[in-house]
């Protein structure tokens, strides 16, 4: 599909109630302009379960549930079964997850239906923090950021631990598809969607999601800003399928310093800390890179 092909309307309907350059909704608008009217929706507490699916003013166009914070996996694993048994393999059956509902609270479950290679798409949109309930610190929050239970003062501090890296641990599961997105780069994303669309088992997507009140940075700065991370390298676009991972792209690390610099949650960050980003950003391509190189021999 190229993006002159994609529909202009989308089963995710306007007007929800998104902060303002919030990136979730354009995430979710996006995915289903490309998965249409025939998918099932469920989302677990989050962002986008409070400003889409509250009722009476739910945005979804489709059969929405709405189920807790860690059974998002689950509930799509079920609703897959069921479209199974009831002869409709042409429905997708997709859950939209934060960074926390995803790898902290719901990678149980996760885990599980990647293992047992569930009929499901999974998307992953990772704002890098619990945004909806105060921004408090996931387990995909970076290393050195401000965050409400990781605040930062002069002479550094902030989070002390670096994120986990959700996607490889997908891999781990020799799921059938596993890839990384960012709306930045809109045909690799479509594309991305439409080949998940398009497989039969466990499928994962991540998207980077600029959150401007938890970022710390201004509302119109959310697609600069994810074009910004993936030339830096902050954010690596790959796709896992039949055992092979191909990276979409080799990125320029010249411009991590100044993508930091744009975002008020690393105000405080040290020259030490810094280096320590820098080398764990460049290592995680190294692993990606010698993944890639290990499904090639």
């Amino acid at each position: 599909m190229k993006l002159k092909d994609l529909p202009d309307e989308s089963p995710y309907t306007p007007g929800d109630k998104a902060c303002g350059g919030c990136m979730a909704a354009n995430i979710a608008i996006n995915v289903m302009r490309v998965l249409g009217k025939k998918a099932v929706v469920s989302v677990p507490p989050s962002c986008m379960s409070v400003f889409a699916g509250i009722f009476p003013a739910i945005n979804w166009d489709v059969p929405y549930f709405h189920m807790q914070f860690a059974n998002l996996a689950s509930t799509i694993t079920g609703i897959s079964r069921a479209l199974k048994a009831l002869g409709k393999d042409d429905i997708v059956a997709v859950g939209f997850g934060g960074d926390g509902g995803t790898g902290d609270m719901g990678i149980q479950a996760l885990s599980g239906a990647a293992q047992r290679d569930e009929n499901i798409l999974y998307i992953c949109y990772n704002n890098e923090a619990y945004e909806n309930t105060g921004v408090q610190a996931s387990g995909s929050s970076p290393y050195g950021s401000w965050s409400s239970t990781t605040p930062a003062i002069n002479g550094g501090n902030g989070n002390e631990y670096f994120p986990k890296d959700i996607p490889r641990i997908m891999i781990a599961h020799d799921s059938t598809y596993v890839a990384t997105a960012a709306t930045s780069h809109i045909q690799d994303f479509i594309q991305k969607v439409e080949k998940a669309k398009n497989l039969k088992g466990f499928r994962y997507i991540e998207v980077l999601s600029v959150c401007p009140p938890g970022w710390r940075v201004p509302t119109d700065s959310g697609p600069k800003l994810v074009k910004e991370a993936v030339d830096s390298g902050y954010w690596l676009l790959f796709e896992y399928e039949k055992g092979n991972l191909t990276l979409n792209g080799e990125p320029n690390f010249d411009g991590l310093r100044e993508f930091f610099s744009k975002q008020g949650r690393f105000d405080f960050i040290t020259e030490e800390q810094y280096k320590e980003l820098e080398e764990f950003y460049k290592n995680r391509l190294r692993k990606i890179k010698n993944l890639q190189l290990n499904n090639q021999t």
